[in-house]
């Protein structure tokens, strides 16, 4: 095998820290396994990341901002709707045993926690405010919403579902967060599209 670069050689390495963390937990993403995973060596990964911590928070930041869409639809409710497809493809299949690797990696690490709750959450977080925003500039949404609770809502029931009850997660479930409870939030007089 010729030797890879660039996006090829970063694929490798992520689809890599991925597969150890689903397989063995936090502790297994070391980068010793990674570089051997992935076919690469140790200090190919230390020119791009500092340790395995900054490692592991690059590609679940990688994943949460291809997965979860933010894209501004011109609507509360698509937008709201995008999101939370977004999740629950995460959360179904193969993502679902990955998201409770991280989960279990974010409990076991406080460093890694820390990490991951400004880069990877905050990120969602901004994300989340702006898409409000954009719903309450539009007139969708009430101006005096709590931001901090109504933007984790839908995601919040996905995730109980994942690490809890183990319920399914469907599109009729995502739907139905939406708009029997997210919609709602709109100001009684204007119609949400």
């Amino acid at each position: 095998m010729g030797r890879r670069r660039g996006a090829e050689l970063d694929t490798a390495i992520r689809s890599a820290v991925l597969a150890l963390l689903g397989e063995h937990g936090p502790d297994g993403v070391t980068m010793e396994a990674v570089a051997a995973a992935a076919h690469t060596s140790k200090p190919v990964l230390y020119r791009r990341w500092p340790d395995r911590r900054a490692l592991l928070r690059d590609t679940l930041l990688g994943i949460a901002v291809t997965a979860i869409p933010n894209d501004d639809t011109g609507s509360f409710r698509e937008d709201m709707l995008a999101v939370l497809r977004g999740w629950a493809e995460l959360f179904t299949g193969e993502g679902a045993a990955l998201m409770r690797s991280v989960i279990v990696a974010v409990a076991a690490d406080p460093d890694l926690a820390s990490t991951f709750r400004a880069d990877v959450i905050g990120w969602r977080k901004d994300e989340m405010n702006a898409l409000l925003a954009r719903g309450v500039e539009r007139g969708q949404v009430r101006p005096d919403i709590p931001v901090d609770v109504v933007r984790e809502l839908g995601q919040s029931v996905l995730w109980h579902r994942l690490l809890i009850t183990g319920d399914p997660i469907t599109d009729e479930l995502v739907v139905q967060l939406v708009d029997e409870i997210l919609v709602p939030v709109c100001a009684p007089t204007t119609i949400c599209s």
